[in-house]
């Protein structure tokens, strides 16, 4: 069996696109609860993003996979919290399975201006 490579952040233009995250530290999901998974998916999107030195706020679209759009209230709340008053554009998708038995993933692309 080959293994994917996936990379976390690709550059076209000015743009930052960050691959999907889910609520992983290393191989392993932090919890079995929505709530925290989501937490560390967009802790994973902020460490992609700093690698890359772009700031959130550069951030212009948000892409949110759910196994449950029942935990879209809870989402909404951890959501605001975590971009304030930077409101991207967000897309929010109910899907039937994610990889790895993860509840949430999230992708983001940011423009950073640069070439």
């Amino acid at each position: 069996m080959s293994k994917v490579h996936n990379t976390p952040a690709f550059r076209a233009g000015g743009w930052v696109i960050v691959s999907g995250q889910t609520g992983r530290i290393g191989e392993k999901l932090v919890s079995d609860a929505f709530p925290e998974q989501f937490s560390q998916c967009l802790k994973n999107v902020r460490h992609v993003l700093e690698q890359e030195s772009v700031p959130l706020t550069a951030v212009a679209k948000v892409n949110i996979y759910l196994r449950k759009m029942s935990d879209r209230e809870v989402m909404n709340t951890i959501y605001s919290h975590f971009f304030g008053e930077h409101l991207p554009a967000r897309t929010t998708v109910g899907v039937s399975e994610l990889s790895r038995d993860a509840l949430v993933e999230v992708e983001v692309w940011a423009f950073d201006g640069k070439h």
